[in-house]
């Protein structure tokens, strides 16, 4: 019985040793290069812009306070947040207008969508490490940036934020983000925005 203890300890030892080793080589994320940052698309209603926001910038922007749109991906959740700034500058007579929910991200066969202001915080609110000092600045920064859940460009008018999706980045390919932008009638015209990507290893 005694030895039957220590051996079931010792698998227990060594089970916890494999898990915590796991745990801890997969909670950190390699960066992203992209082949380009800037993708946009021109014609004679629109002109329309989408700029990949790279870990660098955001850090920079947020200043001591982590930034919220940095997720480091973990064991059980290996996603991560992708960031983007949409600039759409209407050059029609007539309002247009676009869903936050409606924009997909695409890479492969795998469909991601648009997290907005709550669903953002809702997470950081999750998270006991961080700080409520943090926690309020993170809230402010995430308001100033991110774009609501309806978004609407008047007539000669330009609107400015960022999409945040929440995805599953594997090692190389492409992402490919679809922007359906209502003007008039039922249907909504796509705009397609390519990001060819590698991970680089640390």
């Amino acid at each position: 019985m005694v030895f039957f203890r220590i051996k079931s300890f010792k698998y227990l030892f060594i089970i916890s040793t494999v898990f915590v080793f796991l745990l801890s080589s997969c909670t950190t994320s390699d960066p992203v290069r992209f082949d380009q940052v800037v993708n946009s698309i021109q014609n004679e209603d629109y002109n329309i812009q989408i700029r990949i926001i790279e870990a660098e910038e955001l850090k920079r922007q947020s200043g001591r306070t982590p930034s919220p749109f940095l997720m480091v991906p973990g064991v059980f959740d290996p996603r991560e947040y992708v960031v983007c700034e949409v600039i759409i500058n209407n050059k029609t007579d007539k309002g247009a207008s676009f869903k936050l929910k409606d924009l997909e991200l695409r890479m492969g066969a795998a469909n991601y969508y648009t997290k907005n202001t709550f669903q953002i915080k809702q997470y950081w609110e999750k998270q006991d490490d961080v700080k409520s000092a943090d926690r309020n600045r993170m809230n402010q920064i995430i308001d100033r940036y991110v774009l609501p859940r309806k978004v609407e460009i008047p007539s000669g008018g330009l609107k400015r934020g960022y999409v945040v999706f929440l995805a599953n980045i594997p090692k190389y390919g492409e992402m490919t983000i679809m922007l359906p932008l209502m003007s008039e009638g039922f249907r909504p015209d796509i705009y397609e925005f390519t990001f060819p990507f590698t991970k680089i290893s640390k």
